[in-house]
């Protein structure tokens, strides 16, 4: 599959003199100011009258008449920090004449579908429309330059936060994540953007850096590339009573399954086509190759069947992958930075682990993992920090699989704890006494004076390491002794931990620094009597994320289906707009172990 660097989107004001690259270079100021090469001063006497009451009575109000999002609530502190401070009550003028620093403000706007961002909910055309106007001939009142000026900086201030930050807390989507540490002095940091860099050159600095994001950001602009060239065809529906396609098959379909892939840059364009004698196309060669690729990149059986499955996932339209790229670039900001350490990642939907190392920039881990199931116990959402590993654990399943699962399969078959490798205890100690499986003693596990474990062991369900990185989610990652749920391509399968594909791979590299622990030493601490916990010698960044697109390190776009309904409730809640929700639902986060 060809690597896709598609061109970023520039999007600029045909009323403002201005350039941009694909990271924002700046821009000269508006035609009227453009050969002012330093800031203008303010006027020396007071401001006008009918200027300073329109910036007092919006703010006062918290409302814009014009906007889209009218709503000031989000912005109304920095708004009072921003105009407090100038002279003239405006931002972007010094009295009539405009700052150098407003084309930049502008195309900065205009340019935020590049982002990712939605050019309407900064008021991107309005701006345009009345930037014309106040260069026009006529004179314009003050409470109107007053009103534009408000609008730039609500734009730039909004625009600053949802770079840095993304738009919407996910806190407040109950997934038990909040991205609050982020937060930065909007206000100050627009002024000196004014005063120096400009504003694109901040948005720059304020937008992630890692790969990943960078990733999705080149992709986006190619997906809406291909979207805005149209719609291939549509694959149809296999002939009624048939319900797959398998190799060396003809199907008149075959003609849009090709003109898709051709798009999606599985298939090359001038790849040979065999067919029948009649012409009908031929399902073999390249075609075969070309789907199976398609599969892989899209958590589906690669086994080169058309059935239902990927036939629904080739007819997803362009636009629906472009917003799965612009929902993943709104979670990628919420994350840390995570391109200054090591880091385990692990994409939920996709079912994928990988490490990365920004010293090389390589992803020196990959894997598959299992995730929770999809309609409950789903895995949760957060970054934590990795601290020790466990080889040869003891299981200790949490309350509700004991309640619900262990007691009842051990009151119908006294057989089963043993069986299984469980045992009564009375305490977490390693050395605590098995006690006998009596109903008396089942009863007092259920009331929470005695507990049940499973013994260390190939039957143990963590496999023979565990990878704790505490939170109050109880969630972890571990090995397991159910090895082919890796066969298959869905593996919403756990109760919320992850199960991990190579645990002892996972564990030479998570322990790579720390002194002796090399593989020999890691299989034999597997193969032990006893469990031994190794701690790390610097904890390990773990990010637990969602995101159904992926674009790897070489540059291949990954798709998935949206498991949970994250996708969905975000998109729900970025309709809503401005200002946003600032408190979470009732019930606390949806993910559990």
């Amino acid at each position: 599959m060809s690597r896709l660097r598609g061109p970023c989107i520039v999007l600029l004001s045909t009323l403002v003199l201005a350039g941009s690259g694909c990271r924002g270079r700046g821009a000269p100021g508006p035609t009227s100011a453009a050969a002012s090469p330093t800031p203008l001063g303010e006027p020396a006497g007071p401001p006008d009258e009918a200027v300073a009451s329109t910036v007092r009575r919006t703010l006062e109000a918290a409302r814009h008449p014009w906007l889209r999002w009218p709503d000031l609530a989000d912005v109304v502190p920095a708004l009072r920090d921003l105009y407090g401070t100038e002279a003239d009550r405006l931002v972007w003028f010094a009295g009539d004449r405009p700052h150098p620093a407003l084309a930049g403000a502008l195309a900065a706007v205009a340019g935020a579908a590049e982002r990712a961002l939605e050019p309407a909910d900064y008021d991107s055309e309005r701006l345009e429309a009345e930037w014309k106007r106040l260069q026009g001939p006529s004179p314009v009142p003050g409470a109107d330059r007053a009103l534009f000026d408000l609008a730039v900086s609500v734009a730039v201030l909004r625009e600053i936060g949802a770079v840095h930050q993304g738009r919407v807390n996910p806190h407040t989507l109950g997934w038990g994540y909040d991205v609050g540490p982020k937060k930065v002095d909007r206000a100050a940091l627009l002024l000196a953007a004014r005063n120096g860099e400009g504003v694109p050159a901040l948005l720059d600095r304020l937008e992630p850096s890692y790969p990943h994001y960078l990733r999705n950001r080149r992709v986006l602009a190619h997906y809406r590339a291909l979207a805005r060239a149209g719609e291939p065809p549509t694959v149809p529906d296999l002939p009624k009573g048939r319900r797959k396609l398998e190799p060396g098959q003809a199907w008149e379909g075959l003609e849009a399954v090709r003109a898709r892939l051709v798009v999606f840059g599985d298939l090359a364009a001038d790849a040979p086509q065999a067919a029948t004698p009649d012409g009908t196309p031929l399902y073999e060669g390249a075609l075969l190759d070309a789907v199976m690729r398609f599969q892989a990149r899209h958590v589906l059986d690669t086994d080169g069947i058309l059935g239902a499955a990927t036939i629904a996932a080739m007819n997803v339209p362009l636009a629906a992958r472009v917003r799965q790229l612009e929902l993943a670039m709104e979670r990628g900001r919420w994350l840390p930075p995570v391109d200054r350490q090591p880091t385990v990642f692990v994409n939920i939907p996709l079912f994928r682990l990988w490490a990365t190392d920004p010293a090389s920039g390589a992803e020196p881990v990959r894997m598959k993992v299992v995730v929770g199931k999809s309609l409950e116990n789903r895995t949760p959402v957060f970054v934590q920090y990795m601290e020790y590993v466990i080889f040869r654990p003891y299981w200790n399943p949490p309350p509700a699989i004991v309640e619900n699962e262990i007691v009842p399969h051990a009151l119908r078959d006294p057989s089963y704890l043993e069986r299984e490798d469980f045992e009564i205890v009375a305490s977490g100690d390693e050395d605590a006494v098995a006690l006998p499986a009596t109903a008396a003693n089942l009863d007092a596990v259920l009331a929470g004076s005695l507990f049940i474990r499973q013994r260390p062991g190939p039957q143990n369900s963590l496999g023979l390491a565990k990878f704790v990185f505490p939170n109050h989610e109880n969630v972890y990652m571990h090995g397991t002794p159910a090895t082919r749920l890796f066969l298959r391509a869905r593996r919403d399968l756990s109760h919320g931990c992850i199960r991990v594909e190579h645990p002892t791979l996972l564990a030479e590299w998570v322990l790579r620094d720390v002194p002796g622990w090399t593989r020999a030493r890691i299989e034999e601490a597997m193969h032990a009597d006893r469990p031994t916990a190794v701690k790390l010698r610097e904890p390990l960044m773990v990010v637990l994320f969602y995101d159904t697109v992926h674009v790897n390190s070489e540059e291949v776009v990954h798709f998935a289906s949206d498991i949970y309904g994250h996708d969905k409730e975000l998109d729900q809640a970025l309709a809503r707009g401005y200002p946003y929700p600032e408190s979470a639902p009732s019930g606390g986060p949806k993910g559990r172990s």
